[in-house]
């Protein structure tokens, strides 16, 4: 069990962006030195105070020259029409240089419907835009000289620079939060990064399961095959005591949720997107319940460092390979403190754990 940190430049009233930004660094900073396997941010847009870093190549670079292990994991890279996919590979190519071959980048297809009505994507056609973006991502990462003509992008011989420092790519997962998505990612031999959106323990077994199937098939897409199963938590925070954890999490944990149910209760309407629409139900029954989140949910880890370790060895044990803890939106001494605890009292466990298991 691997635990990477997530964070999207939540800012609390009265904290600038200029302010969040720099408390970033220093966290990750923080978590380099404590042993976290990732630390990756998501590509948002028009969407504060939750979620504001909308030129995510930008605040890695910095990152970059504040840490020495920790891998830069972009979560995710949004393949549509407004990201062509030649300039994601130049910057995640360039990336990989700065940090010294420390890059990998996941992908996705967005799930926001105000950022897709602002760059004019319809909903319905996203599956395509990312497939085809994808090949061409998988092209100029391995080929000398690019060419492509694809449903989406036409594109004549031209050579890509500069190289990435790994070979013969960097490791691709893509964000998945349908069993479908999960099993394709399986079959193309890339990495899954599970977004189970809330719906629960036995749904996010179904998603392993599809992504286990799919790997066992042998097939792939890419030339370097990348086998991990991620989870993200969309809530992380740990402290000595569960209440004090509780408390201090309580308002970010609710309002990610609600964000969530009010951004798919209608997206589950749109065309490929189907398998959300009889799911949230639940949810939006639960819409005040914070012990629903922290107990019937894989989406939220808030407790003590021993809650953390029983979760963790929990998921290990359903097939997941690295959770992705998304600890923001709290005051950045007590994020501090959490990935202090986690790097301390939680993240040893499982190092020890695969150092006996390797004797």
């Amino acid at each position: 069990m691997r635990i990477g940190l997530l964070q999207e430049g939540e800012v609390m009233e009265g904290v600038s962006y200029a302010q969040r930004y720099e408390e970033m660094i220093e966290e990750v900073a923080l978590a380099d030195q404590l042993g976290f396997s990732c630390w990756g941010t998501s590509e948002q847009h028009f969407s504060p105070p939750r979620f504001t870093v909308s030129a995510p190549e930008v605040l890695y670079a910095a990152i970059a020259r504040h840490t020495k292990n920790i891998k830069l994991r972009i979560m995710c890279s949004v393949l549509l029409q407004w990201n062509h996919p030649v300039l994601v590979a130049e910057r995640m190519a360039t990336l990989d240089i700065v940090s010294n071959g420390r890059a990998e980048i996941g992908t996705a297809r967005s799930n926001n419907l105000t950022t897709l009505a602002a760059f004019g994507v319809d909903p319905s056609t996203t599956r395509e835009q990312w497939a085809d973006s994808f090949d061409v991502l998988i092209k100029a990462f391995t080929e000398e000289t690019l060419e492509h003509d694809g449903p989406f992008w036409k594109i004549p011989p031209v050579k890509i620079v500069p190289d990435s420092v790994q070979k013969p790519h960097p490791p691709i997962f893509v964000a998945a939060s349908s069993e479908q998505s999960h099993g394709m990612a399986g079959e193309m031999g890339i990495g899954a990064l599970c977004f189970e959106s809330y719906f629960g323990f036995d749904y996010m077994q179904q998603c392993i399961d599809a992504y286990r199937k799919g790997l066992a098939k042998g097939t792939s897409s890419v030339p370097r095959r990348t086998e991990n199963m991620g989870l993200y938590v969309a809530t992380a925070f740990c402290d000595e005591d569960h209440q004090k954890a509780v408390d201090i999490a309580h308002d970010v944990a609710m309002g990610y949720f609600h964000f969530i149910v009010d951004l798919y209760a209608p997206l589950g309407k749109k065309s490929s997107y189907e398998y959300l629409d009889d799911k949230m139900k639940r949810l939006v029954d639960n819409r005040t319940n914070i012990d629903f989140l922290v107990n019937e949910t894989p989406s939220v880890m808030i407790g003590t460092p021993d809650e953390f370790i029983a979760r963790l060895r929990d998921l290990e044990a359903r097939g997941i390979d690295e959770v992705l803890l998304r600890i923001d939106g709290v005051p950045h001494e007590d994020i501090m403190r959490s990935i202090e605890l986690i790097g301390t009292k939680v993240i040893p466990v499982f190092q020890n754990a695969k150092a006996e298991a390797a004797e």
